[in-house]
């Protein structure tokens, strides 16, 4: 029988036994089979089409009964075990992993009393713990520690079961025992696993270098999250540094103007509320914050008020809405002068180069926040992750068989506990690594070994908001406007008759914007009379 024929059995067969499993039914006549040179009978089957919509055939008549009865068992017990269950195509994620852990509801669970626990730990100032953990880098530390370490993750789980297994499989083709047992055919089959050592030889290589590379890979992903969350960091503190940098001031005491003094805590409230509301998005021990409840938690500890929470309900923006309305603030207070370059209010010239500076901050820091979400939801490809999933704990599987013939019974064990140990470790390494704020803490049954402590970003986020106002509430004299400041309705000056007589027709003094100008083009006449224009 050629290969053609062989395909068009399975096939008729396999049709004939799913339709009698479905249907119950006597099979209609099945059509005349043509066979095609160029498209094989197996390769037509229906066999991605729901099964309703597939028009099932019948066995032919010169199939015997009980080969027909046995293939038919066979395609229904295997379409069972492969087709999914509504529980498990429920259980397939359907959402960003990396940011909500699998659970679609995290915002919405917590008790009154967690949420609460939640919000004082978002607004806190103290830094409860380091960023990610520390380590001495002396040998005698690192062997000691136990806790925080992907030993204790790999070790009682993967290295003693596998062991166990190893010892299993030694004892049975290396251990002698009754005549029953047949020792020697147990003894035979161990000498003949020998071909199996130079494949595992080869293939340990590639794997170790496929582990390596995937290893290098994901601790990329996990440092450019972290550098991006620093960055944000730094454009929120870049916000509040020239915001008291610029802010209106009393000339004669050098501190802030009561306007500008209540402008500046607007925006550090604000900064404090854009980065809580943000950290809610990413991670799942935040998320609870953007629920109603989070948020009226939240407004017990002063972080927002309650038109504030109706706006961000209204808009359902979050952390994006706080974003703007920093813009609108910036915008508002450089126009009424809360805040401006002293030049501009001396000059009277427009504060232009301020406002660009804050909104080119702005801009900055959402490109550097989006980013986050982004490398979280393409972390790595499901193919890549399983692949190196498979090919390690298929070597890990052979190494007993491998190296009982070479190395011995207790050879095998010892090896297959290191073999474990490195390479399973290598592996849940690089899964933590692509987890970098544990959100997938519960899932990997374990707190994050190397994830990134979002608290303390928010913690230090929100001592860094109040840094620069404090720092710059008071102004040596040194740093203080020199001489009587200038008053609004008063003439400015012109830097032309600075530390000269006024001219003898006792005009008034060319205003300073005149002055630029008439600068101005002086420059642009010289040039185009030295040939440059």
């Amino acid at each position: 029988m050629s290969p053609s024929h062989l395909a068009l059995l399975i096939t008729a067969i396999s049709q004939s036994a799913l339709h009698h499993s479905h249907f119950g039914s006597a099979a209609p006549p099945r059509p005349e089979w043509r066979l095609s040179a160029h498209r094989p009978a197996l390769l037509r089957a229906n066999s991605r089409r729901p099964r309703s919509h597939t028009a099932l055939l019948s066995a032919p008549a010169w199939v015997p009964e009980w080969l027909h009865n046995g293939t038919a068992t066979l395609v229904n017990r295997t379409a069972r075990l492969v087709e999914k269950t509504p529980l498990q195509a429920a259980a397939e994620p359907t959402s960003n992993i990396a940011i909500d852990g699998g659970d679609l509801w995290s915002r919405a669970r917590g008790t009154r009393e967690e949420l609460k626990e939640i919000a004082s730990l978002a607004s806190s100032t103290a830094a409860s713990a380091p960023i990610i953990p520390q380590y001495f880098p002396q040998r005698a530390w690192l062997w000691r520690q136990w806790s925080g370490t992907i030993v204790r993750r790999v070790l009682p789980r993967e290295v003693i079961w596998n062991t166990a297994v190893a010892c299993s499989i030694a004892l049975f083709l290396t251990m002698p025992g009754p005549a029953w047992t047949h020792p020697a055919w147990r003894m035979t089959l161990a000498s003949s696993l020998s071909p199996l050592e130079k494949v595992w030889l080869l293939a340990s290589s590639l794997v170790s270098f496929v582990l390596s590379f995937f290893l290098s890979q994901a601790y990329s992903v996990w440092r450019n999250v972290y550098s991006s969350a620093r960055r944000v960091q730094g454009r929120l503190n870049d916000l509040g540094l020239l915001c008291a940098a610029f802010a209106t001031r009393d000339a004669a005491t050098g501190s802030y103007t009561s306007e500008a003094e209540e402008t500046l805590r607007t925006v550090a409230r604000y900064v404090r509320l854009f980065n809580i509301l943000f950290y809610a998005s990413v991670t799942t021990q935040f998320a609870p914050l953007q629920s109603p409840q989070g948020l009226d938690a939240l407004i017990d500890l002063g972080a927002l008020t309650a038109d504030e929470k109706d706006g961000l309900l209204a808009s359902a923006q979050m952390h994006n809405a706080v974003l703007e309305w920093l813009s609108n603030l910036f915008d508002t207070s450089v126009g009424d002068g809360r805040l401006g370059v002293s030049v501009s209010r001396l000059q009277g010239t427009s504060p232009i180069a301020l406002q660009m500076a804050l909104q080119n901050k702005l801009v900055e820091l959402r490109s550097t926040y989006a980013s986050i979400p982004d490398q979280l939801s393409g972390r790595m490809p499901l193919a890549y992750v399983q692949l190196v999933q498979i090919l390690t704990d298929l070597l890990i599987f052979c190494t007993p068989f491998a190296l009982v013939h070479s190395v011995g019974g207790f050879g095998a064990v010892l090896g297959t506990s290191v073999v474990t140990l490195f390479h399973s470790s290598i592996v849940s390494l690089a899964k933590l690594f692509l987890d970098p704020f544990s959100n997938e803490a519960p899932l990997l049954r374990d707190a994050g070994i190397v994830g990134i402590n979002a608290a303390t970003l928010l913690q230090e986020t929100n001592v860094g908001s109040e840094r620069w106002r404090r720092g710059g509430g008071w102004m040596p004299e040194a740093t203080r406007p020199v001489g009587r400041a200038q008053q609004p309705d008063e003439p400015t000056a012109s830097p032309r008759h600075e530390g000269h007589e006024r001219p003898a027709s006792g005009g008034n003094p060319q205003p300073a914007s005149e002055a630029l100008q008439e600068l101005q083009g002086g420059v642009v006449a010289t040039a185009a009379a030295s040939g440059f224009a």
